[in-house]
């Protein structure tokens, strides 16, 4: 089932990149995995199995998922990230650099929605 695939490659995320990464722009496999959970049934419930047992990157995603889904628990879900020092690998364009789970969920808050507003398909 491609909705089985796609969760497995959110769940095993190396990194957590969102738009176009390398000197070419592509989405990366993640990103399209992350959109296919987000866009399919149960894609709320999906995220939350990912908040409990995805790696660092795969959990961003699953945040990430929540926040633009606009969950009504999003705050209580995200909490226990805020303060994380666990570094995980995040690609903004051609850079690949370690942050803090607690500076990604920074991030999330800010970006998700707007982010989706721009979105092409």
């Amino acid at each position: 089932c491609a909705q089985t695939n796609a969760f497995q490659t959110v769940r095993t995320a190396k990194s957590f990149a969102i738009g176009g990464v390398g000197v070419t722009g592509v989405t990366s496999p993640e990103e399209h995995a992350y959109r296919e959970l987000r866009d399919g049934r149960d894609a709320q419930d999906q995220f939350r199995k990912l908040l409990r047992d995805a790696s660092p990157a795969g959990r961003m995603y699953a945040l990430f998922g929540l926040r633009q889904l606009e969950a009504a628990d999003y705050a209580a879900l995200s909490e226990p990230f805020r303060k994380s020092a666990t570094p995980v690998e995040v690609i903004s364009g051609c850079i690949i650099h370690p942050d803090s789970i607690s500076n990604v969920v920074k991030w999330i808050d800010q970006w998700a929605r707007k982010i989706r507003g721009w979105e092409k398909p």
